[in-house]
């Protein structure tokens, strides 16, 4: 809605084709290679619409058209986590059948990327990027939600009630996939070649996803055999085809596949943002990711979330949702996928539509200072600091000078919090949530978690 509509398709060589849509008429005459595009205006939400398409020899009409928001789902396993499988399915998708302004396109793949080898013919069409089905706009029903992913379907909920329109989502998660398979080639080229040789022994890759790509393509007789854990696969097959469309932003669900190289991630994360936004022609295309949830034990998540903090900061038109305090400390892949869908709309409602008046963040840290024996925090979002459950806050720890953390008594000082431990008499460090799996639970007035942070040399000169 309310963005110019851009048409294309194919015709006969010099073909005239008109359409008409609306009450606007516009043609066109298919280049030399038989391809053809149309712009039209903008035009408000609505629906249902009909458009005629036609040259001197056929004509098509396509019904059942809306006007709304249209958003791209994507990332790894917990975004593509299918709502059947949640804590929330059975009350969830009992209520899908009253949805009627969602849609979904649900790029389904031809081959999942589970521990066995594909077969031939599989791998004849990974070389031809056929690694999707053909998809087609679905309306939101009982049956087509259950096996929609469970963050998008919460996501899509959340803004077609806010927001008073139909809303499409268009769902291309790959599960394990890592983020370079997303860029574009031009870009990984230019910015980080040294990814793209011998992917499948490169050290730059983690070893996990080399191992899975090596499994599944075990009988390739091709020597160049692609996978959609290759750099640049995904955006080839499951981006560009979809690149035309006018989408309003992006929910981003990955990085459990590159938790492994923080340094890494932090190069490739805004090269993601920068690739995709070129692709689909929107400098400030929004990005609303998920940060990494709990689980033990992975050593690298507590510096790999924290990072995943300060990129939400520092890349443009970007924004983050915390999942750590619905994580699960046995499996990566949590239930609970109510909670991450709904903070994801939060923060597209808030910076994406404008509606200044929501909270969409829980606290967020913003610096430490030394205070005698104890460090005073400050934060935004700080209205109603409190701990989720209970009386007592837990994940805040303090160091001193020997680089010893301790855990750590707090209160609440207005907006601030009060930090100390009576082990450390001169603090110069804070961490908080610093654990795989971590049952830290700052919250604010609204209930939203804060996430893991970490500032060190406090006091110091």
């Amino acid at each position: 809605r309310n963005r110019p509509i851009r048409l294309h398709g194919t015709a006969d060589v010099g073909e005239r084709v008109k359409v008409e849509f609306l009450s606007h008429k516009a043609e066109a005459t298919a280049d030399a290679a038989g391809r053809w595009s149309i712009n039209l205006p903008s035009a408000p939400a609505g629906g249902p619409y009909e458009m005629v398409v036609k040259t001197s020899r056929r004509e098509i009409r396509l019904k059942d058209i809306w006007m709304g928001e249209v958003w791209v789902c994507s990332g790894q396993s917990n975004m593509e986590w299918e709502l059947r499988k949640t804590l929330e399915a059975k009350q969830s998708i009992a209520a899908a059948d009253t949805l009627s302004r969602l849609h979904f396109y649900n790029m389904r793949e031809i081959a999942r990327t589970d521990a066995y080898e594909w077969s031939p013919a599989v791998l004849d069409s990974m070389n031809k990027l056929l690694h999707y089905h053909p998809a087609q706009w679905e309306r939101c029903s009982s049956a087509t939600a259950a096996d929609f992913s469970a963050v998008a379907f919460h996501f899509g909920r959340m803004l077609a009630d806010s927001l008073g329109c139909h809303v499409g989502l268009i769902l291309n998660a790959v599960g394990g996939s890592g983020i370079e398979a997303w860029i574009d080639r031009t870009t990984v080229e230019r910015e980080y070649p040294q990814i793209l040789h011998n992917w499948m022994q490169n050290d730059h890759i983690q070893p996990w996803v080399r191992g899975r790509g090596q499994l599944n393509t075990k009988q390739a007789a091709h020597p160049l055999q692609r996978h959609p854990y290759e750099p640049c696969y995904l955006f080839e097959s499951g981006i560009r085809p979809v690149a035309d469309y006018e989408v309003a932003g992006v929910i981003w669900y990955q990085g459990e596949s590159n938790a492994h190289n923080v340094e890494l991630h932090e190069r490739l994360f805004p090269l993601l943002c920068s690739s995709w936004r070129t692709a689909f022609g929107r400098p400030d295309l929004p990005f609303h990711f998920v940060q990494l949830s709990s689980i033990g034990p992975r050593t690298s998540w507590p510096l790999f979330r924290d990072s995943q903090r300060r990129l939400a900061s520092s890349v443009p038109h970007t924004w983050m949702a915390v999942s750590s305090d619905v994580g699960d400390s046995l499996d990566v892949h949590p239930r609970r996928k109510q909670p991450v869908g709904e903070r994801l709309a939060l923060n597209a409602l808030r910076h994406t539509y404008g509606m200044r008046h929501l909270t969409a963040s829980g606290p967020e840290f913003v610096n430490a200072s030394r205070q005698g024996e104890s460090l005073q925090l400050t934060f935004r979002h700080a209205e109603g600091m409190r701990p989720a459950s209970g009386d007592r806050f837990c994940g805040f720890e303090v160091a001193g000078a020997d680089g010893l953390y301790h855990a750590a008594e707090c209160r609440v000082q207005g907006n601030t919090l009060v930090v100390w431990s009576d082990k450390v008499p001169q603090p110069e460090a804070v961490r908080y949530g610093w654990r795989a799996f971590t049952r830290a639970n700052l919250v604010n007035s609204a209930g939203l978690p804060c996430s893991t942070f970490r500032q060190e040399s406090i006091g110091r000169p």
